[in-house]
């Protein structure tokens, strides 16, 4: 992709399919050999999230283009050049979620790479600590707060270019009632700008857009976290009815070892 090198362009640099980056596959192969069923999916269901948001950024870096290439029709300079931060702080938030989801990814990368060394060095045991020390639900818990945030963010955005485009419109109705009066007409009602039409309008709906998809990103975290938690509830209950079963069997192994000593006794 060329580099544009104008002010409050956003770019986002195409991306190696994670499924496909040589350490996830080897982390994702000794996993399943290894038979960490329970660590294999947390670290599958991670790379499918990352894929999934990775996606979803670059839909919403085409919407932020498009409504970055309406600046310039803005008559109004005052009112261009308000907009124009707002645009511009828009453009500031979604590099920084963009930029919360490749250190992630990167994240997960570096850490697959030291996961396979574990256990090349040390065996599955090391292995399974490893993927734990990965913390992904703790990085999920992060993500979903900033999309949160994003959400807000866009919403409030959305709110103060209905307010700008309202007041552009009353300014309007001002002048026209102006003329009418002047050349002997009656004035109109003033009325509020049709939220539908104009510029201004499509930058607020483009701004509801980005807060729509920010809000659908908090979702689909919510319910991956969910997901990964469930599954290590399950694996504890699992583990914990085995631990059980183990200690049933104990015991009764001990038991039917003392048998003989005490009828010996009773001899």
């Amino acid at each position: 992709m060329p580099e544009n090198k104008g002010k409050g362009v956003v770019r986002m640099e195409a991306a190696v399919n994670l499924r496909e980056q040589p350490d996830i596959k080897n982390l994702l192969y000794v996993l399943e050999s290894s038979g960490l069923k329970e660590e294999q999916q947390e670290v599958e269901t991670l790379v499918d999230y990352l894929e999934s948001m990775e996606n979803q950024f670059s839909r919403m870096l085409s919407e932020l283009r498009e409504m970055q290439g309406t600046l310039t029709k803005i008559q109004d300079k005052g009112i261009r050049a308000t907009v124009s931060r707002i645009v511009v702080n828009a453009e500031g938030k979604w590099r920084e979620m963009q930029g919360q989801v490749s250190l992630i990814r990167e994240n997960l990368i570096r850490s697959a790479r030291n996961a396979v060394s574990a256990f090349k060095e040390r065996g599955a045991e090391a292995l399974r600590k490893m993927v734990f020390a990965m913390k992904i639900p703790n990085a999920l818990c992060l993500m979903k707060n900033v999309l949160h945030g994003g959400m807000e963010s866009m919403n409030r955005k959305a709110a103060k270019i209905a307010i700008i485009g309202g007041e552009l419109g009353k300014a309007k109705g001002h002048l026209k009632n102006v003329v009418r009066v002047l050349t002997g007409k009656k004035a109109k009602d003033l009325t509020e700008q049709n939220s539908d039409r104009g510029i201004l309008a499509f930058i607020q709906k483009t701004c509801l857009t980005c807060g729509k998809m920010y809000s659908a990103m908090e979702q689909k975290t919510d319910f991956v976290l969910k997901r990964i938690e469930q599954s290590s509830r399950e694996t504890e209950e699992k583990s914990s009815v085995k631990a059980d079963l183990r200690k049933l069997k104990r015991g009764k192994s001990e038991k039917r070892g003392k048998q003989p000593r005490n009828q010996e006794r009773h001899l």
